[in-house]
């Protein structure tokens, strides 16, 4: 299974109202939780010779967005020595403003890495991460997840209506092989994502709005009992960053780079998950 599965199958997902696999890459794995990362200054302090800093951004296409001055800032006082960013590399336009407004923050600081002449590496492997949910998930809560974040990203991209998403959405299951692979005797229709969805999250709503703190995993394991449906992804989310991502980024920094992580903020690590590292 390749990378393009997923973009094949979540570009089907949105083509239903014309929504491309660019304006894809702009939304967030979850969206953020309003209110809970506040937007803070940057200190102008000398760069340290290494280190990590974990930088929070939010879905925004607004150059005038006060992230994009602060991540500069950053870059002019951290002066880091490799940048990573959460999504795809998609290219930039040829202006910062149009670049914030077709790539958002993950091609801005692409573009800034190119000004500053910083290398550039993907934070996020979606492939390695599902498969190793994968091993630690039943297929049923595993297709869930996803499929629940998917509607979600859908109708807050697009604001369709009930009916619209529900005909989206069985276009997806319908594609479960390239999607979720794997899990394709489980959850077949939208009638048993219904099903599914009022068996494992009774208290969550409806399915094709599912909250925001289902797919960010700090607020998962902190708002959830364990065991329950939520907490059991989040943990295991958060193992397997742990373990193949944060703890390689670490090793790297205590190796002498000097790494600056750019990442949606209800994707940010804890302090503790990242090491001793500054969290914006």
């Amino acid at each position: 299974m390749k990378t393009t599965a997923f973009i094949f199958a979540t570009t089907l997902l949105f083509s239903t109202l014309g929504v491309t696999a660019q304006d894809l890459a702009l939304v967030p794995d979850a969206q953020a939780l309003t209110g809970v990362y506040a937007a803070m200054p940057v200190a102008k302090t000398t760069a340290p010779t290494s280190g990590i800093t974990y930088f929070g951004v939010v879905n925004s296409q607004d150059a005038k967005h006060e992230q994009y001055t602060q991540l500069r800032q950053l870059f002019d006082t951290y002066k880091p020595t490799l940048v990573v960013v959460e999504k795809p590399d998609l290219g930039t336009a040829d202006t910062e403003e149009a670049t914030i407004k077709t790539k958002g923050a993950p091609g801005y600081a692409r573009l800034l890495a190119q000004q500053y002449q910083v290398p550039t590496e993907r934070l996020d492997d979606p492939v390695a991460e599902y498969n190793y949910l994968l091993t630690k998930i039943d297929a049923e809560q595993l297709k869930l997840y996803y499929l629940l974040r998917e509607a979600r990203r859908f109708q807050q991209r697009t604001g369709a209506s009930k009916a619209f998403t529900t005909k989206a959405m069985q276009q997806l299951i319908a594609q479960s092989k390239y999607f979720v692979p794997g899990t394709e005797h489980v959850i077949r229709n939208v009638s048993e994502l219904s099903a599914a969805f009022t068996k494992y999250c009774p208290d969550g709503g409806q399915w094709w709005n599912a909250p925001a703190a289902y797919f960010c995993p700090q607020a998962a394991t902190a708002l959830y009992p364990s065991g329950s449906f939520c907490h059991t992804l989040g943990s295991a989310i958060s193992e397997y960053r742990e373990r193949y991502v944060y703890s390689k980024l670490a090793a790297r920094a205590q190796a002498g780079e000097r790494i600056l992580v750019v990442t949606s903020c209800d994707q940010l690590p804890s302090a503790q998950s990242a090491g001793t590292v500054a969290v914006k």
